[in-house]
């Protein structure tokens, strides 16, 4: 009888617990928890660009907080980023810059042709963009391009680059620190954040 007893308690606390890890997390339609990102390839695809010459790579802090340049009456957050093969905001507040080699641009493909996130990550109702991809051609235009917030999990992109942002922000996070870049505002980041604002406030005091 006791080890009937201590059984169902056992069995409360596990539920208990479960449920607990679970209230937080968000539901989809038919109620069920939305647990966190799974990377693993469902679906693959060729990309669609094919004429690029090389591949950048560039950081920035928060573009929506500093991008002042009107285009077509457009909001930072709206508006198309490439005009004429040209950037349509301020390129001279790019942090960094890196030019993939040819090995790092398989890896980049591989990972923007493949639906890798099981379930979807979610995005927030935010955009904070930092970091963009560029593909330019023999002369150096951007002909396509994929500008997107890893904190938000949201992304804005050329029309030639619609639906390829099925990867898991996660491993697209890795995949940049392995490539070289370093400008990632994380949680609990006091001094990224800090520098983050004194750049963007430096930037309102000389209006």
């Amino acid at each position: 009888m006791k080890k009937i007893f201590f059984l169902i308690i056992i069995v409360s606390v596990v539920i208990s617990c479960h449920n607990k890890k679970t209230k937080n997390l968000p539901v989809g339609e038919e109620g069920i928890p939305i647990v966190k990102s799974i990377s693993k390839i469902i679906h693959k695809r060729e990309f669609p660009i094919n004429n690029f010459s090389k591949i950048e790579v560039v950081s920035y802090y928060d573009r929506i907080m500093w991008d002042t340049l009107e285009y077509k009456n457009e909001q930072p957050f709206r508006k198309v980023l490439v005009d004429n093969y040209k950037l349509t905001f301020d390129s001279t507040k790019i942090k960094e810059r890196v030019i993939l080699n040819k090995m790092q641009e398989k890896e980049l493909l591989n990972l923007m042709i493949c639906d890798t996130c099981v379930p979807e990550e979610l995005s927030a109702a935010c955009y904070k963009p930092r970091h963009m991809i560029l593909f330019r051609d023999s002369k150096n235009r951007i002909i396509g391009y994929d500008e997107f917030c890893i904190e938000c999990v949201g992304s804005r992109n050329s029309d030639n680059l619609n639906g390829f942002q099925k990867y898991c922000y996660s491993d697209m996070q890795e995949l940049l620190k392995k490539f070289g870049i370093t400008l990632f505002i994380e949680s609990g980041d006091e001094k990224r954040v800090k520098e983050e604002i004194d750049f963007i406030e430096n930037i309102q005091k000389s209006k």
